[in-house]
């Protein structure tokens, strides 16, 4: 351990000194030598400034051709789905089309087929109602039995998707009721209108399979 270092050498005591008070104080002499020479403090390191360096005009170019190239792609793909959404709008629509058009050919052929007997049938119909009418007073019974025949025949056709109709209003339509008699008029409003519904027209949907039976005011000359 080095020596201690007193330090009241060469210093005249004085009463406030440490001897005054009976104390001797020794301070090591590395502590005087960090008094004397405080350490040095380290410098500071030098700030380096950080440099943007831009990319060349040859990089630049690059990158805005890699840019235009991509979005060129982009416009033909956008332009390529489009097509490809409009043709399968078009293709469900010739689909449904044709759909249309087989189901009302089937439907068609059916009715072809199926006219004649439906056409026997509304004749017989129409023959059983003639009886039941001609019926007098004594006849009841037996109008009531024929009655029942022709509501019979009403709910076979039925079954087949024909049903009788009577046509509204009371102008007379050629397409969809046919005279068989005809009622002179001196009215000119009542021409060509129903004068009486004589038999039911019967269709099946929206195609006539025979027409109403009607009598029309003709205009006497």
């Amino acid at each position: 351990m080095p020596d201690p270092v007193n330090l009241t050498e060469d210093v005249p005591p004085t009463p406030d000194d440490d001897e005054a008070f009976g104390l001797d104080l020794e301070i090591p002499a590395e502590v005087v030598a960090a008094i004397l020479e405080p350490e040095a403090e380290p410098e500071p390191e030098p700030i380096t400034e950080q440099v943007l360096v831009e990319p060349d005009n040859d990089v630049r170019r690059a990158v805005d051709r890699l840019g235009d190239r991509i979005d060129q792609r982009l416009a033909g793909l956008q332009a390529q789905f489009d097509r490809e959404v409009r043709a399968e709008a078009s293709r469900e629509r010739v689909v449904d089309r044709l759909h249309a058009e087989l189901q009302e050919y089937k439907q068609d052929l059916l009715l072809k087929v199926q006219r004649p007997i439906f056409v026997d049938l509304i004749q017989l119909h129409d023959d059983v109602g003639k009886m039941a009418e001609a019926q007098g007073d004594d006849g009841e019974a037996v109008r009531g039995m024929l009655e029942s025949i022709q509501t019979a025949v009403e709910d076979i056709l039925y079954r087949q998707g024909v049903e009788p109709f009577r046509n509204d209003g009371e102008a007379f339509d050629p397409r969809r009721q046919r005279a068989v008699t005809t009622t002179p008029t001196d009215e000119p409003d009542r021409a060509k209108t129903v004068a009486q519904r004589l038999r039911p027209g019967f269709q099946a949907g929206d195609k006539v399979i025979r027409p109403e039976i009607v009598t029309v005011y003709t205009l006497k000359p």
